[in-house]
């Protein structure tokens, strides 16, 4: 089940807010579910990472609690080993918040117990966000202002159509107004049964449907009987197409005493339906689906305004009944031509994490390197070389300076270097030529690099590759030589020699560990797979 299996997801998604950091659920979803050692305590920290929120796993006493930076994520044994977000402890009283981010309340000696020493440490920088959120948030608010849009002018539309709308006296305009309102309830009960069908395990849907262990929504909806014309039209389906289809013809024939009297009807034969649901749900199947029983609660008061509101009492215009057909019809065809859409989306977005899953495992990598081709000839002394003494993997990245998809590179590249995870060393396919752009650029670098000063190194190099316009007249004013350009061409002759015996014909090309990163792979997946 999704909120017993994604537990990490739970966590982060609780924590983050706790540390006033905003994220997109997708965004955090694909980080945890495409991590290869999920579902863990590490596939957490390594999501926090790359919110820049520094972290730590920590196993230890409950006495230290006390003094620990809160909030922060600890594993409780009598949940099964579940991640929770701890806010508070202290005086006694412990604080934390469980699977649906309610709040728990224990004494420090209950949670003492139920707690297993292992907590995730968190903190903040100036730096802590969601990689490229702000566009993120933008695009949200662009979509929430259309949505908003749509649906205020869909009230005026109806606020409109109920003014020129006059009943007799004001017990039926009571009786209207309820039957109006039933049936916006039963439009939006509709859209969640539809929209169930394709993401039921979405954390919204399936917080409604508990509540029991005679609360099931999956069993109802995917029985026999919720399935007809072998599967081809579900209840959601048909409650959401009746539910639309009564509305808009209401709307589109202005409320009138005429649109009334086969809406009636309607209701009236719904009444067996409501029977025959209630019959499989309680006596048959023995379990109740929640949204089920709202349509089912709908429909049978709106039998009843009916009556009561002598809605059926009149004249029936057979010239508009072919609007009405239409109208319940529409969301048929509709339906079925996007939900294998949202459903090819969902799935690709499972095999994108299952791919990326499989990607990010660094055993996959290196039995990939294997088959690749290796470096024949030693680089030593070439090109500007960064060495870190935790590092694991060697990278030589072989770039051109005024190549696009380099600088692309090297921030990822960059940022593994400062973390300690790589040694890198940049090697460059500039020939030794004094009229050539590109040789004067790297005999810059080299330059740089030759004075010894490697955060001076290393920030001319992001000034170089970070900048939109890669202009060499104000590179070398920001960073004057006196004559030691003229000492580089020897290395610059030497590169160019392991390029040409090498075969490098594409730049950037990566070698880790001496073999050339395979196809399948590019440089941003190295910032997953080798931290």
């Amino acid at each position: 089940m999704y909120l017993t299996m994604d537990n990490c997801i739970s966590a982060a998604r609780h924590l983050l807010p706790e540390l006033n950091i905003e994220y997109t659920r997708q965004f955090l979803e694909d980080s945890i579910l495409s991590h290869p050692e999920h579902p863990s305590l590490l596939c957490i920290s390594d999501t926090l990472e790359e919110y820049k929120i520094n972290n730590l796993a920590v196993k230890i006493d409950s006495d230290k609690l006390e003094e620990a930076p809160l909030p922060c994520i600890v594993q409780l044994s009598d949940s099964g080993g579940m991640f929770h977000v701890l806010k508070h402890f202290s005086s006694g009283v412990a604080v934390f918040l469980d699977e649906k981010g309610k709040s728990i309340t224990l004494s420090t000696q209950d949670f003492s117990k139920r707690w297993t020493g292992i907590c995730l440490l968190a903190e903040t920088t100036e730096e802590s966000k969601e990689p490229g959120i702000e566009k993120k948030l933008y695009q949200k608010r662009i979509s929430n202002i259309f949505k908003w849009t749509i649906g205020i002018f869909l009230l005026l539309w109806i606020g409109l159509s109920i003014s020129s709308f006059s009943l007799v006296d004001n017990s039926g305009s009571i009786f209207f107004g309820g039957y109006l309102l039933l049936k916006l309830i039963g439009l939006s009960a509709g859209f969640m049964l539809l929209w169930y069908e394709v993401d039921k395990y979405n954390p919204t849907l399936q917080s409604i449907c508990s509540g029991g262990k005679k609360i099931n929504c999956d069993s109802v909806l995917n029985s026999k009987y919720a399935k007809l014309f072998n599967g081809q039209l579900s209840l959601g389906l048909i409650g959401f197409a009746y539910f639309f289809g009564t509305l808009f013809y209401l709307l589109f024939m202005g409320f009138s005493d005429v649109s009334l009297v086969p809406m009636a009807y309607l209701s009236f034969l719904t009444l067996p339906a409501i029977i025959i649901s209630l019959y499989y749900q309680g006596l048959i199947l023995k379990q109740w689906c929640k949204f089920c029983i709202i349509v089912q609660a709908v429909l049978l008061i709106e039998i009843v305004l009916a009556y009561f509101g002598n809605f059926h009492h009149g004249q029936i215009s057979y010239n508009a009944l072919p609007l009405l057909v239409v109208l319940i019809m529409l969301p048929i065809p509709i339906w079925k031509w996007l939900k294998p859409l949202l459903e090819g989306k969902k799935e690709k977005n499972l095999y994108k994490r299952g791919l990326k899953k499989i990607k990010n495992n660094p055993d996959v990598l290196l039995g990939l390197l294997a088959k690749t081709r290796k470096i024949e000839k030693s680089t030593e002394g070439l090109g500007i070389a960064f060495e870190n003494k935790t590092a694991r993997y060697n990278i030589v990245k072989v770039c051109n300076p005024y190549c696009g998809p380099c600088a692309n590179a090297h921030p990822v590249l960059e940022e593994l270097v400062k973390k300690g995870k790589i040694n890198l060393q940049i090697l460059f396919t500039a020939r030794a030529n004094k009229n050539d752009i590109r040789s004067k650029t790297v005999a810059h670098f080299l330059a740089i690099e030759a004075q010894g000063d490697r955060q001076r190194t290393q920030q001319a190099l992001d000034d170089w590759y970070l900048a939109d316009d890669k202009d060499y007249e104000a590179f070398s004013n920001k960073y004057p030589m006196n004559g030691e350009l003229e000492k580089q061409e020897e290395k610059i002759k030497r590169m160019s020699a392991w390029c040409e015996a090498e075969k490098i014909t594409h730049t950037p090309t990566i070698f880790v560990n001496g073999h050339e990163l395979p196809k399948e792979y590019n440089v941003e997946d190295l910032k997953d797979v080798l931290e």
